[in-house]
């Protein structure tokens, strides 16, 4: 359980404890079903690391995800689960400085939460006893990462994260998978080593269809110590396809072009992963130290035009 610390909450705590016999009953009335409506007394973290209620947060995360992400040597990625463990308990620390103190600067991984908290700013933090860590649903140790990135992020804009609570065409949903904004005919890459699955391009032109899912999509199996992954590359440039069904394909090649096609706002890479069936989040499982020009030595590799 993520516990809030808002300073709204203390705010209406000041005037119900300033407050009269009466009116503090008649706040009980009135208020607790609604803050329990707003999820203001704790914001739940599932164990897809899905945060309840956050909306809420969205701006900001968004901001500090372009800000190290969206760059030609990405810093690395922090959930929001993350960030939020710290910034509700103490709302004075920036969101880019929990973000930057989270992440090993040479693995560009998150920091098991326990040797965080073992560090001078945090440990004597509520959230760093050893029973809030256990129950927290935060990493303690380092996640394997055996993929790379999908799309050269420096062109990009993070429009949506996984897990995000948001409103498209006027409908309530949450976004299990990443969107990211990039210029049109942008080369999307195949994150690992894998075999195609499915190849569908119904759409010849990049038109929006609110009732068209992912569009023209590319679906890569991916097979990484026994478990099973399945990436979907969805919303792809009409005709750009570089890949048939029963391909092999490897990190880093070129699978098709950014559109806009299906269930999209415009020109963006949709990408969803999942782990045996189950969903999971891609970010949290991609190697940031691997890059595009790492690549460029690999045989029969070349490095694209960035120059759209």
């Amino acid at each position: 359980m993520i516990k809030k610390y808002l300073s709204k909450k203390s705010k209406v705590l000041k005037i119900i404890l300033g407050s009269s016999t009466l009116t503090i009953i008649a706040f009980g009335i009135v208020l607790i079903p609604l803050l329990m409506l707003l999820d203001f007394f704790g914001a739940e973290v599932t164990s897809d690391g899905y945060v309840e209620g956050n909306s809420y947060y969205a701006e900001e995360y968004q901001r500090v995800l372009n800000k190290y992400l969206t760059v030609k040597n990405p810093l690395g990625y922090v959930p929001l689960s993350r960030i939020l463990y710290f910034s509700l308990e103490d709302e004075t620390l920036s969101w880019d400085e929990i973000y930057v103190d989270n992440l090993d600067k040479d693995t560009k991984s998150l920091i098991p939460i326990s040797e965080v908290c073992a560090e001078n700013k945090y440990k004597d933090f509520d959230v760093c006893n050893q029973s809030e860590i256990e129950d927290s649903e935060q990493d303690n140790e380092e996640i394997m990462k055996p993929f790379t990135i999908p799309i050269d992020l420096s062109l990009s804009t993070i429009t949506s994260y996984y897990g995000q609570e948001r409103i498209v065409f006027g409908n309530a949903d949450i976004h299990f998978a990443w969107d990211l904004a990039s210029p049109s005919q942008t080369p999307v890459y195949s994150i690992g080593d894998g075999k195609v699955k499915t190849v569908s391009f119904n759409y010849s032109q990049p038109v929006t269809n609110i009732n068209g899912g992912a569009g023209n999509y590319i679906e890569v199996e991916y097979e990484v110590n026994d478990k099973i992954y399945v990436a979907i590359y969805g919303h792809l440039y009409p005709n750009s396809s570089k890949v048939k069904v029963g391909d092999t394909v490897s990190s880093f090649q070129e699978l098709a072009g950014v559109s806009t096609t299906g269930y999209s706002t415009g020109d963006h890479l949709h990408i969803a992963l999942s782990q045996d069936g189950n969903r999971v989040d891609l970010f949290n499982y991609i190697d940031f130290t691997q890059t595009l020009e790492h690549n460029i030595f690999k045989p029969g590799y070349e490095l694209p035009s960035l120059n759209r």
